[in-house]
């Protein structure tokens, strides 16, 4: 009998190993879907770090981030720079003024040269003119930052000392189609890269929204028949040219939706070197969002506590009139400019 007993609890013993070892692909099916960028967030393993300090920045920067006026990171920022600064691509998403801008730049500044360069890429001149302005206090001395947008392009010899380049998709589009030594230098750059940064990835990736019984024969069409996108066009001769096993690519946005991050992840999976497939960047958040159920709500951002929303109901019948008014004022002054030009009998 004792013997049955220890049998037993033996049974009982491997019943629970095996139960465990059963559970325990689903425990890492969840961390390679938070890994993949799952609806729910990117859950948050570290503590928030209090300082940059903690962060593990180097000197110089850390002494640039001082004179810059910034005492601790923001969440985004405690969330991404060492995942960042570890060799990972991640999407970012947060809030507009969460302080996206530094968590990309801050670790990509310390494995850059002119023969390791970061690559920023913006949808209008503006931003790529801000995004060079924040990245030049940081460098060290006798690097330097090229701007490539409208109204701005680098001789050669600009490029190709440079550490960071700032650009529009278009602007460097034109640039990789002309040919000549601004063309072959772009290259090159492409060829050096580090790191590359798409800013707004909504607006560089967009998606067209196709509705009505039709919608699935329209998308396809639209995928076959038209041009990708210049930031698509120039991601992927991006990946083509530079053979570098430690290339990354990090992209922001305030409303990063579900189709901007699959047009990413296809983009990426076809690598010829095949260093994201299996691996598409993760979705990393802000700590308050890590924990929220967001399959349901793809641009979950929470807004400033500043910001109020209000609507206000317009009568259908008051669009309708107004509509009409302004058809029989077109066409009243339509029929006066008739009556000038007649000529006189």
């Amino acid at each position: 009998e004792k013997g049955k007993e220890k049998g037993k609890e033996k049974g009982k013993e491997k019943g629970g190993a095996r139960a465990g070892s059963a559970a325990a692909p689903d425990e890492g099916g969840a961390a390679a879907g938070e890994a993949g960028g799952s609806e729910a967030g990117e859950a948050l393993t570290r503590p928030e770090a209090k300082s940059f300090k903690e962060l593990g920045l180097s000197l110089p920067l850390l002494k640039a981030v001082q004179e810059l006026g910034f005492e601790a990171p923001t969440p985004i920022q405690a969330a991404a720079l060492a995942r960042i600064d570890a060799g990972e691509s991640l999407l970012l998403h947060a809030e507009t003024g969460s302080g996206k801008s530094l968590a990309f730049l801050l670790p990509a500044l310390r494995h850059i040269s002119p023969r390791s360069k970061l690559l920023l890429i913006a949808p209008t001149r503006e931003l790529a003119v801000q995004l060079a302005a924040e990245a030049s206090p940081l460098l060290p001395a006798g690097e330097t930052v090229a701007i490539l947008s409208v109204g701005s392009a680098p001789a050669p010899r600009e490029v190709m000392a440079a550490s960071v380049l700032a650009c529009t998709s278009e602007a460097m589009a034109e640039q990789l189609a002309a040919s000549g030594a601004v063309a072959s230098s772009l290259d090159q750059a492409l060829c050096d890269l580090r790191l590359v940064v798409l800013d707004e990835i909504d607006c560089l990736l967009p998606i067209e929204t196709f509705r009505g019984p039709r919608a699935e024969r329209q998308r396809r069409a639209a995928n076959r028949d038209a041009a990708p996108p210049p930031a698509e066009a120039l991601l992927r001769r991006a990946i083509e040219l530079c053979g570098s096993g430690e290339l990354q690519v990090v992209a922001a946005s305030a409303t990063l939706s579900r189709a901007s991050r699959n047009k990413l992840g296809r983009v990426l999976r076809a690598d010829p070197l095949g260093r994201w497939y299996g691996n598409p960047p993760a979705v990393v958040r802000p700590a308050q969002l890590s924990s929220s159920d967001l399959s349901a709500v793809p641009r979950a951002v929470p807004p400033p506590a500043s910001i109020r929303h209000s609507y206000v109901r317009l009568p259908l019948r008051t669009a309708r009139f107004a509509h009409v008014g302004t058809v029989a004022h077109e066409r009243a002054a339509a029929g006066k400019a008739g009556r000038a030009a007649a000529p006189l009998a």
